[in-house]
């Protein structure tokens, strides 16, 4: 079924009253076209001129045109993305964003089609309206990063690795969902390094050694090449990467573009906060606040109560009993880091049962104030939570000093203090010992280390201190919030 003549005459021309009259002649007009599966409809040729005003009212008389495919496999979207109506589009896009990721012939979105003519501003808007759509895959599993390396849009490829690890999306670990994209393979087992290698991009290689750990660099196509084999395989003379920017390049694109280093904490940490349901936090913020306030009030008042000061004056057991809370700073500095045992104002307890008791409320406290302090992280008054709470544990320490029964228990309270500090530095640590081979990490490396000098890059610098971080970074929460 051909669409009515006059009908494709009032789109072509953008005649939106002939457009309402043929409707008053015949009211089934469009609902004829919306019957067939693909077919030429107005919006897609108000589309393809550029006709702002009459696809807008054909957006309104009929939504569900906007999805529909002509017999070339193309949506309106496809085909004003095409001709260059960027104006349109974005009328489009603020219509229903969802249009974004309809699919054409090959599986390729008006996304794809965005990211391979490198129209960046375009880019940048298509990503911040709906940006699950850097998922699409075309039907040769090829994502707009493959796309964007095969046309040879590396301004679009930059810009869209830089969207990439500022993103805050997660799909279960942390680390999951840019894993997945950074390392994704098209039908022939092809990675991006592969495709970089292979059409001698050293720019867009640069930037992923430099700025993705988890690349498998050792990863083979269908062939069973790497892409260091393909890189001292092929001629690296005459690279000429076309990177001009243009002096009215958008401040969002320069941003993207631009190298990720500290960035990466705080996308990390509202990365892991975002997989936590609300009804979640507000749980764990209710049980953290109760262990907190048990375990602070056993530093207080510890199980067993505390030596008195009873007035006397035995010498033959203690000299000179007063409570601390009555001594100046020097005599309670004696009294504290002294070789006095029983005295007034520290615990009845006993070497042995201070010590279980010290480690296991030690231990409860410090946990618990971790995590309090990255529940409310996203909070917009988080200083002014933080600052009590860092203080708290400021006088949970103080007071323990003053509780332990002897000299070495005082000197350890305080040394924890310092401990306390350089804390989250040591678990990442201890994380990073236990998660992750040494071995298999120096193999890493080195073979890194081959890839970049094969490209003639520097072996030290800012990428060099980029994996590091982001390897420890990988660890630690790779440990706490594993992949589904």
């Amino acid at each position: 079924m051909e669409m009515d003549p006059m009908l494709i005459e009032a789109a072509e021309t953008g005649n939106i009253n002939a457009l309402h009259a043929l409707i008053g002649d015949d009211p089934y007009i469009l609902e004829r076209i919306d019957q067939i599966p693909f077919v030429q409809t107005p919006l897609h040729v108000a589309a393809n001129r550029g006709h702002i005003r009459f696809a807008m009212e054909m957006m309104n008389l009929k939504p569900s045109f906007a999805k529909k495919l002509n017999p070339l496999g193309f949506s309106p979207m496809h085909l004003a993305v095409i001709a260059g109506h960027t104006r349109l589009v974005l009328r489009l896009l603020k219509a229903d964003k969802e249009l974004v990721c309809v699919k054409g012939w090959g599986g390729l979105t008006p996304f794809h089609y965005v990211v391979t003519t490198g129209n960046c501003r375009l880019l940048v808007d298509f990503l911040e309206a709906s940006p699950e759509c850097i998922e699409d895959a075309t039907v040769r599993d090829e994502t707009a990063f493959h796309l964007a390396l095969k046309e040879n849009q590396i301004e679009a490829f930059s810009l869209l690795l830089g969207w990439l690890q500022r993103t805050r999306r997660t799909h279960g670990s942390v680390f999951t969902f840019e894993k997945k994209m950074a390392n994704w393979e098209d039908d022939e087992g092809n990675t991006l390094l592969h495709i970089a290698a292979t059409k001698k991009q050293h720019d867009a290689i640069k930037l992923l050694l430099d700025s993705q750990l988890w690349l498998h660099v050792k990863a083979k196509n269908s062939d069973g090449l790497t892409a260091l084999k393909i890189i001292k395989d092929t001629n690296r003379q005459g690279v000429n990467i076309n990177r001009n920017e243009s002096d009215e390049v958008d401040t969002k694109i320069k941003q993207l573009k631009d190298k990720v280093i500290l960035e990466r904490i705080p996308v990390l940490v509202d990365r892991t906060r975002h997989s936590m349901s609300v009804d979640m936090i507000n749980t764990m913020l209710v049980i953290m606040a109760l262990v907190i306030t048990a375990t602070y009030q056993s530093s207080l008042s510890p199980p067993g109560g505390v030596w008195q000061d009873n007035g006397t004056d035995d010498t033959s057991s203690k000299s000179n009993i007063t409570h601390l809370s009555n001594k100046s700073f020097a005599n309670t500095s004696i009294w504290i880091f002294g070789n006095k045992t029983e005295r007034a104002g520290t615990t009845v307890m006993n070497q042995q049962i201070y010590g279980v008791f010290w480690f296991l409320n030690l231990a409860t406290f410090g946990f618990t104030e971790l995590a309090t302090v990255f529940l409310i992280s996203s909070f917009h008054v988080f200083l002014f939570l933080a600052i009590p709470i860092y203080l708290l544990a400021v006088s949970y320490f103080c007071s323990m000093t003053i509780l332990a029964p002897t000299i070495p228990w005082a000197y350890a309270n305080l040394f924890f203090l310092v401990f306390f500090g350089l804390f989250p530095f040591l678990l990442f640590f201890s994380l990073l010992v236990f998660s992750k081979s040494i071995r298999q990490t120096i193999a890493e490396i080195r073979y890194r280390t081959r890839m970049r000098q094969a490209l003639g890059m520097n072996l030290l610098g800012p990428g060099t201190l980029m994996f590091c971080s982001q390897y420890i970074l990988d660890a630690s929460f790779g440990v706490w919030m594993p992949s589904a």
